[in-house]
């Protein structure tokens, strides 16, 4: 099996006849702890990318632009068997066919663009070819912690999470594709939660329970992993459904919705304890996403996501506080006991709602300032 690296993506491509013989540009994307990233790009022909710099005489004259073409784009994933972490985290590299198979499943579901294309798969080295994201895309995670917040990406977040959820649930094809837990079991309840009950033996009882319920309660296909490193916002010139495209779905699993929506308002509420005084604004986007969700899931699903929704944020804050991949921007101590102290208290209920749990998240988000 080949590892594949900048150094030698090209000529793998280029055995495969997936590039031609001309000229290809490599770069890393970021893969997170769990892959590899490539883009590739060959540039002999195409249409030009960038600003055409030539003067208007050069123009008239028929100098040629020199901009790069763009020509073919698109981006190698390769997953790694271990994690980039700092505590041994081993899984499966199969979890690149649960993504591959996601992504062509929810093709016929989901907007158009709102996902990547899978373009081809290489099963002896565990490579998945899929197509780029717009020229002008951005990182919704990075936008968010530079305290830039698009006023559309939590709406679009929801839409995206609601159409999933709803036209999956109940599906025997869905659940027979990805109701086998060992991939989430590998990549969230042993990271996650049963690491953290390692480590908080006084919330191990809470915290089993739920590792239990997320195990056994199945009704739709979930992501396994939304949050906003893995949503890329679009140029205004090309926003589909709203502006977000959605990827990494190596995760996935037929399991309980409520999951996915309590990682998202999850990270949109650490970023909020992180922003110091704008916090209020990551409060706004975390409300808009939760109502505008809850409004556009299935009437029958939205009690049980309810119910369980602010026992399952505080398992999940403490997870990237405790778990084996803890967040890498929540670094004082002081706001790290502020978090933990809240999150226990969502979790020792037998059940919180989430509308509960968000009430008590911005009251103690007042008083962190």
């Amino acid at each position: 099996m080949i590892e594949l690296n900048e150094q030698n993506v090209i000529e793998y491509l280029r055995r495969r006849e997936a590039i031609g013989p001309g000229r290809g540009l490599v770069k890393s994307l970021s893969g997170g702890v769990a892959n590899v990233v490539l883009q590739i790009m060959e540039i002999e022909g195409g249409e030009p990318l960038g600003a055409d710099l030539r003067s208007e005489n050069q123009k008239k004259c028929g100098v040629p632009d020199a901009r790069m073409r763009r020509g073919n784009c698109f981006v190698i994933k390769q997953p790694l068997a271990r994690y980039k972490t700092a505590v041994s985290w081993l899984v499966d590299r199969d979890r690149v066919w649960t993504e591959r198979d996601a992504l062509t499943m929810l093709a016929d579901i989901v907007p158009e663009g709102t996902l990547p294309r899978v373009l081809w798969s290489d099963e002896e080295n565990y490579v998945l070819a899929i197509s780029a994201a717009a020229p002008g895309a951005v990182n919704w995670k990075t936008e968010l912690l530079a305290g830039r917040l698009d006023a559309n990406a939590p709406e679009a977040a929801a839409a995206l999470l609601a159409t999933i959820h709803s036209a999956t649930a109940g599906q025997a094809r869905w659940e027979r594709r990805f109701g086998d837990a060992r991939g989430f079991i590998q990549q969230r309840i042993d990271p996650y939660l049963r690491t953290t009950a390692n480590k908080q033996e006084s919330l191990r009882p809470a915290l089993e329970k739920l590792a239990n319920f997320l195990l056994t309660e199945k009704h739709c296909l979930i992501h396994g992993d939304y949050s906003p490193k893995n949503m890329l916002i679009c140029p205004l010139n090309n926003r589909p459904d709203g502006g977000l495209m959605l990827l990494d779905f190596e995760a996935a699993y037929y399991g309980h919705p409520v999951f996915d929506a309590a990682t998202l308002l999850n990270h949109l509420l650490l970023k909020a304890f992180y922003s110091s005084r704008r916090w209020r604004a990551y409060m706004i986007a975390a409300d808009t996403f939760w109502r505008s969700y809850r409004h556009r899931m299935r009437a029958e699903m939205r009690p049980q996501v309810q119910a369980m929704g602010g026992t399952m944020l505080g398992a999940l804050m403490l997870a990237r506080l405790h778990g084996k991949s803890p967040v890498e921007y929540l670094t004082d101590p002081q706001l790290r006991s502020h978090i933990h102290k809240l999150a226990v208290q969502l979790i020792q209920p037998d059940a919180m709602t989430m509308d509960d749990a968000l009430d008590m998240t911005g009251d103690f988000l007042g008083a962190a300032r």
